[in-house]
């Protein structure tokens, strides 16, 4: 069994629009190995610019991903923290039976209390701090209340099959 058993694509796509439309924020549908299976949305450039780089895409995206899987798993709920960057990351986790089928991640929002750190990211992506600063002015910024009821509203949605 895996994610296109529970929806069809054209479902999940259905709910990757609506958490980006609802968010402001890029969507994927990951498989439990987090492979990216779709997508809604377009990532802001200091995503682009991390996700480029092998070393800050497996130290900033993938290591949080995979603590996030590992939480949801656990607590079988949605998962919200915050990126290697400081930037909200959520994981909806999608189960079958009990199962971890995958997960529907949205992420790349500045969160009001947080600041984002371009010295890090700098050396992260190998540019410079005056250039990730203006990268960073271009960070949406989303109130983490706001991505917590969305969030849970999607993980309601797919679990209850409507």
């Amino acid at each position: 069994m895996n994610l296109y058993d529970i929806m069809d694509e054209d479902q999940w796509q259905e709910i990757l629009d609506e958490l980006r439309e609802g968010l402001g924020m890029p969507t994927a549908l990951v498989d439990p190995h987090s492979f990216v299976l779709q997508e809604s949305g377009e990532r802001h450039e200091l995503c682009k610019a991390i996700r480029a780089n092998k070393d800050s895409l497996i130290g900033i995206c993938a290591k949080t991903q995979k603590f996030m899987a590992g939480k949801a798993r656990e607590t079988q709920k949605p998962v919200l923290v915050s990126c290697e960057a400081n930037m909200s990351k959520c994981l909806i986790p999608v189960f079958s039976d009990g199962e971890f089928m995958g997960s529907v991640v949205v992420c790349g929002t500045g969160i009001p209390e947080e600041e984002i750190s371009p010295a890090m990211i700098a050396q992260s992506i190998n540019r410079s701090e005056e250039e990730v600063h203006r990268l960073i002015q271009q960070v949406p910024v989303m109130e983490t209340e706001k991505v917590i009821e969305i969030s849970n509203h999607i993980f309601k949605k797919i679990h209850s099959g409507s």
